[in-house]
């Protein structure tokens, strides 16, 4: 690249920077109306508070929407070094995806395997067996559905003359959008808390491709938070890019707090804790959204608390994961979603575009262990 183009480049960044300004102010006046996820702490004042903001938008050339989160709000507590900045952290883990050169030149990558939940499931089926992932039923598509035990296509409407209950999730699904429990007895189906007939169904997932997979019983040491909702643990893992050594980064369990929700997600009110990486073993507090409240050591609906509560087969859950990473060799970063049953642990969902806000609003700043592993 000419040195006039690099030039080019850097001046419409300062005069981009310089005209977004006055909005990100305005944001950064909105991080610290928030309230403290640590009130029982001495909190800054606002004037240190917008130093704080000011400095970390001039110096990352962003705003930090998790600085309550992080708890940097608060006097003599964390520093904000110690915290991956969000910008950083996309762009590291983004440039942690290999891409191979196809046919006429064309790159492609394995990144597909992971964000398609059908495919995901059809390829750790393939790869670690049966018994790693929930049972795949079938695909729902264009109003059919791909049975695999049968392995043909027969119609919606006749799929839902069985008996089941099933869970069916959008394939290009977030945040826990297009995941429902869904039951059919004598032909009627019942989700979202209704009945319905079969058209109403498939009206809600018209024109997505729909993965129906098998009902996971959780084990009873998750169950006992929320006995509606399949409550996961998010657990990261990292690929060194020297050694080629996969090791876990940080993990976090993720607990339903609506009543009436099936999904843990943060987004959708659940909350996360922290997971101590060696013993399993939950830490002190659990962190909503800051839209849903404040930290919690106690679950609100279980009465359940979190300090060293054992999660059951916990090495088994790592080592399940290390393994699973191994099959896909040109990511350096997943982040995985897992649950345990009676006897097992097993993969939920497997993510390449995880966010940093968890790992780092459970366990507090995370950047020199990111290094650490990133540069192993």
């Amino acid at each position: 690249m000419s040195k006039l183009r690099l030039i080019y480049r850097s001046l419409k960044k300062r005069i981009r920077f310089i005209f977004r300004l006055p909005a990100n102010l305005k944001k950064i006046s909105k991080v610290i109306r928030q309230p403290s996820y640590y009130p029982e702490l001495e909190r800054k004042t606002r004037k240190e508070m917008w130093k704080d903001n000011v400095d970390w938008l001039l110096e990352k050339k962003e705003v930090n929407y998790l600085y309550t989160g992080y708890g940097l709000d608060i006097k003599n507590f964390r520093n904000p070094d110690d915290f991956i900045p969000h910008n950083t952290f996309c762009r590291q883990r983004d440039a942690g995806v290999r891409e191979r050169s196809a046919f006429y030149g064309k790159p492609y990558n394995e990144v597909v395997l992971v964000r398609d939940k059908y495919v995901l499931a059809c390829y750790l089926e393939s790869t670690l067996g049966p018994d790693v992932i929930p049972k795949t039923i079938g695909l729902l598509d264009g109003g059919e559905v791909f049975l695999h035990d049968r392995r043909e296509w027969i119609s919606a409407a006749d799929f839902c003359k069985n008996d089941f209950k099933y869970v069916f999730k959008e394939v290009d699904g977030t945040f826990g959008d297009g995941v429902k429990l869904v039951s059919c007895r004598n032909e009627v189906l019942s989700y979202k808390g209704k009945t319905c007939e079969a058209d109403e169904l498939l009206k809600d997932y018209a024109g997505k491709k729909t993965l129906i997979q098998e009902y996971i019983v959780q084990h009873e040491a998750l169950r006992a938070f929320h006995t509606s909702c399949v409550n996961t643990i998010r657990a990261i893992t990292i690929r060194g890019s020297k050694s080629g050594k996969i090791e876990l980064f940080a993990a976090f369990l993720r607990v339903g707090n609506d009543a009436d929700s099936f999904v843990d997600n943060r987004a959708k009110g659940g909350l996360a804790v922290g997971i101590d990486s060696e013993t399993g073993k939950l830490m002190k507090y659990g962190f909503p959204h800051e839209q849903f409240g404040t930290k919690t050591d106690v679950h609100p609906l279980s009465g359940i608390r979190f300090e060293g509560y054992q999660l059951p087969y916990w090495k088994e859950a790592v080592a399940l994961i290390i393994n699973a990473h191994k099959q896909f060799p040109d990511i350096a970063t997943i982040g995985w979603d897992i649950t345990m049953t009676d006897d097992k642990p097993v993969i939920v969902e497997a993510n390449d575009g995880w966010e940093i806000s968890g790992p780092q609003d459970t366990h507090g700043g995370l950047k020199a262990r990111w290094n650490q592993l990133l540069e192993l």
